[in-house]
């Protein structure tokens, strides 16, 4: 497998590292979490089959992110994206037991959280695609990082707010 490097004159090209860097880094601790908190944090936090799935789900975003890192610091754009699609579905794995439970809740308050049920399959699929055929790598990496940007934007924005209007 050829490195593929992002075109270094480009913004989108140089941005797509740190991008994908800051998604594993987000992806291995999420797993990481996942994993540990029903044994150590809350042991009555998941019952039935949810008990199992999560933990494993988690133990498996954290292998992805694992393989993620790896290849990111071999300079392998194209596997690296498809590393971060494969955490971010392997975290989606972990909400379908409360999903087909209680299924999605559309009130005011769960609206975030059943757009990102239903945004995150379709933003790691579409990105695997890409990077699949290798014809849009950076293109790629920029889509499978795209919850990992909102959120930063997110934090930023929050803490402009904090620091404007003095909470």
């Amino acid at each position: 497998m050829a490195n593929v490097e992002p075109d270094g004159s480009s913004f989108f090209g140089r941005a797509a590292w740190p991008l994908l860097i800051l998604s594993a880094v987000l992806a291995a601790y999420f797993g990481l979490s996942s994993l540990l908190l029903p044994f150590f944090g809350v042991p009555d936090l998941y019952t039935g089959i949810e008990r199992w799935i999560v933990p494993a789900s988690g133990a498996l975003q954290l292998a992805a992110a694992a393989v993620a890192m790896m290849l990111i610091a071999r300079r392998e754009l194209r596997g690296a994206t498809l590393a971060v699609a494969a955490c971010w579905m392997m975290g989606w794995l972990e909400t379908l037991p409360s999903v087909t439970r209680s299924g999605l809740d559309l009130n005011a308050e769960a609206r975030l959280t059943s757009a990102s049920f239903v945004a995150l399959p379709v933003i790691a699929l579409s990105a695997a695609v890409l990077a699949w055929g290798n014809r849009h790598p950076v293109l790629a990496a920029l889509i499978v990082t795209a919850p990992t940007t909102a959120g930063v934007l997110f934090a930023l924005a929050f803490g402009i707010m904090i620091a404007m209007y003095r909470f």
